[in-house]
């Protein structure tokens, strides 16, 4: 007699999927096995095997982190089932450009003067700053 796989039905719903049954998908998905996701995220295989168990054990935050970098997968999705399955930046359009905050001390200090500023003189201030550094 020949030894089969069981194969469950996975919910079609993710939020109705178990941790374990994310875990075992972002694995299955990023070919690795137990062993070589255990190794890239530091800990023994044994504890990649008790995640995706039935009744197992479940990673910390900092592990399922790296689950989620190591995979490919989001971090909400693996840890809730809710959101996106895709990592942000894997083609999907964000919410918001990172380019649209201010990027340094300095001009974190500019927008809290600018927002400071009574609207009435905002628009002839920019037109003069923009003026002046063209």
């Amino acid at each position: 007699m020949e030894a089969h796989a069981v194969r469950r039905r996975l919910p079609q719903d993710p939020t109705l999927l178990t941790i374990a049954a994310r875990i075992r998908i972002a694995r299955e998905q990023a070919g690795l096995s137990c062993a070589e996701l255990a190794r890239q995220v530091g800990v023994r295989p044994s504890a990649a095997v008790q995640w995706e168990a039935e009744h197992g054990t479940t990673p910390s935050v900092e592990n399922l982190s790296r689950v989620a970098t190591i995979t490919r997968i989001a971090f909400e999705w693996l840890a809730t089932g809710r959101g996106s399955k895709a990592m942000p930046g894997d083609g999907e359009t964000q919410a918001v450009a990172l380019s649209d905050f201010a990027q340094s001390p300095y001009e974190e200090r500019w927008l809290r003067v600018g927002r400071k500023v009574p609207p009435r003189l905002r628009e002839s201030l920019l037109g003069f700053l923009e003026d002046a550094y063209r």
